[in-house]
């Protein structure tokens, strides 16, 4: 025999609640020092940071 509507919803909203507190408990807060050094010694962010560089100095000469 299926299950009821009442049932399957009662199911349902168990299961939401049960991912809502699994969600919650593993929720990181975001803090600048968990982050902070992740691209030290990385070729390719100091390639990104030194065409940024340049680009920010072709745009100055250009508004010249």
């Amino acid at each position: 025999m299926s299950a009821t509507i009442e049932e399957r919803l009662a199911r349902l909203e168990k299961e939401l609640l049960n991912l809502k507190q699994l969600i919650r408990s593993t929720r990181v807060e975001k803090d600048w020092r968990t982050s902070f050094g992740l691209s030290a010694n990385d070729p390719g962010f100091d390639e990104m940071i030194r065409l940024g560089r340049e680009m920010r100095k072709q745009d100055r000469e250009d508004d010249v």
